[in-house]
């Protein structure tokens, strides 16, 4: 197949970086990969909790339904579809694919969207003229490395992901009392942008055109909005958002201890 045919559909779907690359080191079962780009960025938004990659609907949901479409336009038979789930290392897939090159922070930045983007990829039995990695380099700056409030940035492209304050509030049962300390200082409910926030290549980051992820946004929750809500009302209120997939005991509790940390001020 010709590379040019699935761009030219992908851009139908509003997907406009796309890359190729061989499946061998991914997935035995299958010959080639078809990664996309979906940014999220939809500007700076004061006073917000979240991450920004949860201000809108749940991407793992967007990103598979698009590529489905893509698929389907294709013709493909014999696919597999990811984003974000099971052991492939979607970031080596992205760079491998020409999609952006990896920052010291160990995520991988696009020169028009920077780190703020979900990467899906198509597993398929297709040949196609694989794309050449970037050329472009992490500036090193170590902003992220500085900024970072867990100190989980090494400054050698890798992270301590159990210090990372994403990974903290994301964790299920009772925290550590530093852990709780970073979710009060940074209020941080659910996921974390610092690293990304001071990074230089995200100075000019594109907005996103995902009418998903920049419209009917959720930016912050409060305690008051979860108290009163059942496990099955959480679910039907929040259940199309990305915070939701942990659970309303999770969130809930981030936001207890963000209002505790008010209260003794």
């Amino acid at each position: 197949m010709e590379n040019s045919k699935v761009i030219a559909e992908a851009k139908k779907l509003g997907l406009d970086k796309v890359g190729f690359c061989s499946a061998k080191d991914f997935n035995q079962n299958f010959k080639s990969v078809i990664a996309a780009v979906f940014p999220y960025y939809t500007g700076k938004i004061d006073g917000a909790n979240i991450s920004k990659y949860c201000f809108g609907l749940d991407y793992h949901k967007v990103v598979s339904r698009t590529l489905s479409r893509l698929a389907d336009a294709l013709g493909l038979n014999g696919f597999e579809i990811f984003c974000d789930i099971g052991k492939n290392d979607d970031r080596k897939i992205a760079h491998r694919c020409g999609l952006g090159f990896y920052g010291i922070n160990s995520l991988i930045i696009n020169e028009e969207y920077g780190s703020y983007f979900f990467i899906g990829y198509i597993f398929c039995n297709e040949d196609f003229e694989y794309s050449a990695p970037v050329n472009t380099v992490c500036k090193r700056c170590m902003a992220c490395k500085n900024a970072c409030p867990a100190g989980a940035v090494r400054g050698d492209f890798t992270i301590d992901a159990d210090k990372c304050l994403s990974n903290v509030t994301q964790k299920k049962g009772e925290l550590q009392c530093n852990e709780i300390a970073m979710i009060k200082e940074n209020n941080s409910v659910f996921g974390c942008d610092i690293c990304q926030d001071v990074c230089p290549h995200n100075k000019n980051a594109k907005k996103s055109h995902f009418d998903a992820f920049t419209k009917n946004l959720i930016t912050k929750l409060e305690y008051e909005d979860l108290a009163n809500l059942s496990n099955k009302e959480f679910l039907k209120k929040y259940g199309e958002r990305a915070f939701a997939w942990r659970g309303k005991k999770v969130v809930e509790r981030n936001l207890s201890y963000i209002k505790d940390g008010k209260s003794e001020k």
